[in-house]
């Protein structure tokens, strides 16, 4: 049942991993505005976080039951793997930075200075997206 919706018509497998946090779950789906709608509906915001980095949503588990009949309403296919860890890393500028730590004339500074544009809590980022940020700055520093 499609609940008066649209199917998305594009790649149609979704995925629920076990998080990086202890209860939490990561979410992987393609984009569907109105699975995204229903998502915000329905989960509070202090039980969802959009990664957009990652473009992944971590979702608290408690939410679990909830959300495989909310993914099979939008997506063909909805995999679940809670044995092992999500494969998005704890910090994923880590290896961002590891990789410019080489750049002339400042390259590796810009890049902080653009991504922190990006990631700044009054530009659409978060507290937590700033935090993962500068610290992968200045241990690459």
């Amino acid at each position: 049942m499609v609940y008066g919706k649209k199917k998305f018509t594009g790649p149609t497998k979704a995925a629920i991993l076990r998080g990086n946090q202890e209860g939490w779950l990561t979410l992987v789906t393609p984009y569907n505005a109105d699975f995204v709608d229903e998502l915000k509906s329905t989960i509070q915001p202090s039980h969802r976080r959009w990664d957009p980095v990652s473009k992944t949503w971590s979702i608290n588990e408690i939410f679990l039951e909830e959300l495989i009949p909310m993914l099979q309403r939008y997506y063909d296919s909805v995999e679940t793997d809670l044995t092992a860890e999500s494969t998005v890393p704890e910090n994923f500028f880590g290896p961002v930075f590891d990789a410019l730590k080489n750049l002339p004339n400042g390259g590796m500074d810009k890049v902080y200075k653009s991504l922190a544009q990006a990631c700044h809590p009054d530009h659409g980022g978060s507290d937590e997206l700033m935090s993962k940020l500068n610290q992968a700055y200045q241990e690459a520093k």
